[in-house]
């Protein structure tokens, strides 16, 4: 056993109090939008609402706190990481690059601003992002984010590696315009290198392989989902390999209905049904499918204390923390249903 994994628990275990309960997120639901961050400044999050609140202004700063207090948080469970299970963190992290290169590319084939795409990036303040999930600092987005077009981002991107994954897309982006395989690309890559990153060092990491083929499950059975509503049948350039879930039995559930698919699904989520019957809005499967899974391996991560899932633990937390935060403020300030939001809540099943 690595000695510093005992440092680790007992920093991470201090750091965890920081966390807000499921009733103080629901308390903010209540507040009008101007009285959000004013709740807000009297936990952890005023560090961040202090450092931002005069660069940006109500929706915009509230978008801002949230992202960079998530990573602020990542970055202390990054900080003094125990060697061996660096790779997988790093891998596991490299998540925040993933979905920042998506929101560029989607920018800019909506002529996106330059100002409007930054403020909604997964960064750690000016810190580059290379401390916590991979090779690109803060400096480096800036100049990917101004860029003319997608071209221009991915040449720009060629150095990181990204570009080289995106590169043999690009052609057929030019002339349809659309990113689709781009983003499919970069997914089918982030999980290829969370699998490889995953190794057995301490040898209690079993827990963690079954979660990541269940992560991957999941991650398919959304793929196969989006393509019902769109209307696809070969959905196998959308596969992730490695879950539990073959290629065979995901593509005979992609030949059926969405309420069909009831008694296909790894885990009991008759309440997406229910919701989706009512109001087809695919995310709420998503949110459904990722509570399950938490629900069963959440609690078992918290007490693998001396170990590389105590620490995806508290990363999971803090991610789904900001998703909380999230869903709280656009109930208040966009006026999305009370019933859409109790949907897609997450923390409330897990305290």
């Amino acid at each position: 056993m690595d000695s510093t994994y005992t440092g680790k628990y007992g920093q991470l275990r201090v750091l965890k109090t920081g966390f807000l309960s499921s009733d103080f997120v629901e308390q903010l639901e209540q507040k009008e939008p101007e009285d959000f961050l004013r709740a807000l400044s009297g936990t952890a999050y005023r560090k961040e609402i202090d450092a931002f609140s005069g660069l940006y202004k109500g929706a915009d700063l509230v978008s801002v706190v949230l992202n960079a207090h998530a990573m602020n948080t990542v970055r202390n469970a990054y900080i003094a990481l125990p060697p061996l299970a660096r790779d997988f963190v790093v891998a596991y992290t490299s998540k925040y690059d993933v979905e920042n290169i998506k929101l560029i590319l989607s920018s800019k084939k909506l002529n996106y601003s330059v100002e409007s795409t930054e403020m909604f990036l997964m960064v750690h303040r000016n810190v580059p992002v290379g401390v916590i999930s991979g090779p690109i600092s803060m400096e480096e987005y800036k100049t990917i984010i101004a860029q003319k077009d997608i071209e221009g981002v991915v040449d720009a991107l060629a150095r990181h590696g990204y570009g080289t994954i995106l590169l043999k897309f690009l052609d057929q982006t030019l002339k349809t315009g659309d990113i689709s395989e781009m983003v499919v690309a970069l997914d089918l890559a982030y999980y290829e290198r969370l699998k490889a990153a995953l190794r057995f060092y301490t040898g209690n990491e079993g827990l963690l392989f079954e979660y990541v083929k269940e992560l991957i499950d999941v991650k398919n059975i959304m793929s196969v989902l989006k393509a019902i509503e769109a209307g696809y049948k070969d959905v196998s350039s959308y596969l992730v390999k490695g879950g539990n879930m073959t290629d065979s039995k995901l593509a005979e559930m992609a030949s059926k209905r969405v309420d069909e698919l009831r008694n296909e699904m790894p885990y009991r989520i008759d309440e997406a049904f229910d919701m989706y019957r009512n109001d087809p809005y695919l995310t709420y499967f998503e949110a459904a499918l990722r509570s399950a899974m938490l629900r069963k391996y959440l609690k078992l991560f918290d007490e693998s204390a001396i170990s590389l899932a105590y620490i995806m633990a508290f990363i999971i937390r803090a991610e789904v923390e900001r998703d909380e935060l999230r869903l709280a403020w656009t109930n208040r300030y966009y006026g999305v249903s009370k019933e859409r939001i109790e949907n897609l809540k997450i923390l409330k099943h897990l305290q």
